[in-house]
């Protein structure tokens, strides 16, 4: 298990730029879980409407550099568990690029 100083020195995943307000924690909270993650893996976030949102991606641009979806309040789980379905069929019937089913 990494520690702090560690992760550090990880690659950024979610890109400053965004429009959060100074000294909110969402973005350094979002920096920190991504970075959690190996560099070969890749994630889905699901993100429900509010600051999140609304402040990380105004068209055409993004702060995100995994994949994101935008999903209504009620649905954020139910959208990604069936973006999880969907990845693990696709990858059954072997219909995904190598770089991203490695």
């Amino acid at each position: 298990m990494p520690n702090l100083k560690e992760l550090s020195k990880k690659k950024v995943r979610f890109t400053g730029g965004h429009r959060m307000c100074a000294g909110c924690g969402a973005p350094m909270v979002v920096n920190w879980i991504l970075k959690a993650l190996d560099d070969d893996e890749r994630a889905v976030i699901s993100n429900a409407t509010g600051c999140l949102e609304v402040s990380t991606c105004l068209y055409p641009y993004t702060s995100w550099k995994d994949s994101w979806v935008h999903t209504a309040f009620e649905n954020a789980a139910a959208t990604c568990s069936g973006t999880e379905a969907a990845f693990k069929a696709l990858k059954k019937k072997d219909l995904l690029m190598e770089s991203i089913s490695s």
